[in-house]
């Protein structure tokens, strides 16, 4: 069915043993190998208590950030992006599978547009997501440059996920990654007074991304290998 629709390639994900945890068995894992899948892309799952959160070591962070990121200011809203940013948004979405580390796996880079974004916001509202950003806008061009996003499902108000944080290649090195990170927490966390747990997954190999999450108190849970099969 998927190779009569133009598909190539099936990705599949199994469990498997933390880095530098004890072994355990990976269920799926043999069954991906008899299929003639491969193994592409390590990832781990790491979860912040935030019944636990160190909220001095957070304005430590972002007191820094802050300090670093001069001609910057940044936006935080729920629900729909405003119109002024949706193009930007769009375009930093689009860039996250090229920017993100995917190991072997064969991915094509996604056309977002902001007609595009505006039908997956539609879609995450009608599933009754609720969803909380802060972007990064540089003062000088008025374009949102960072961006991340933090996922709340309809029935788990203890439970959400850390979705997407990209900065623009142009505009890194300006600590915004970790200021909209920091900025978004706090304001998921106004919102959100049951939320207990939030997790995010990261390429093993995505050493600066986890080097952030782990700051923000981020602990490691699970780790899965992302197998690849050419159809």
């Amino acid at each position: 069915m998927a190779a009569e629709h133009g598909r190539q390639r099936l990705i599949g994900e199994t469990p498997g043993p933390l880095p530098d945890g004890p072994g355990r068995a990976a269920p799926g894992a043999a069954f991906a190998a008899a299929a003639g899948a491969q193994a592409a892309l390590a990832e781990v799952r790491r979860r912040l208590d935030t019944t636990r959160l160190d909220r001095a070591a957070l304005t430590a962070l972002h007191d820094a950030a802050r300090a670093r990121a001069a001609g910057y200011r940044t936006v935080a809203w729920r629900g729909p992006v405003a119109e002024e940013y949706v193009v930007d948004v769009a375009r930093l979405e689009s860039r996250l599978l090229v920017d993100a580390p995917t190991g072997d796996l064969v991915i094509e880079a996604e056309r977002v547009d902001a007609a595009r974004f505006r039908e997956i916001e539609r879609i995450q509202r009608l599933r009754g997501r609720r969803r909380y950003h802060v972007g990064a806008v540089h003062q000088a061009t008025g374009r949102m440059v960072a961006w991340t996003m933090i996922d709340r499902g309809p029935s788990t108000p203890w439970h959400a996920w850390q979705e997407i944080t990209i900065v623009d290649p142009a505009h890194r090195g300006h600590r915004l990654g970790l200021l909209v990170k920091v900025e978004n927490l706090r304001h998921a966390l106004v919102h959100e007074p049951a939320l207990a747990a939030i997790d995010t997954w990261n390429a093993a190999v995505n050493d600066h991304m986890i080097s952030i999450n782990e700051q923000l108190g981020f602990r490691p849970v699970d780790a899965w290998t992302d197998s690849q099969l050419t159809i």
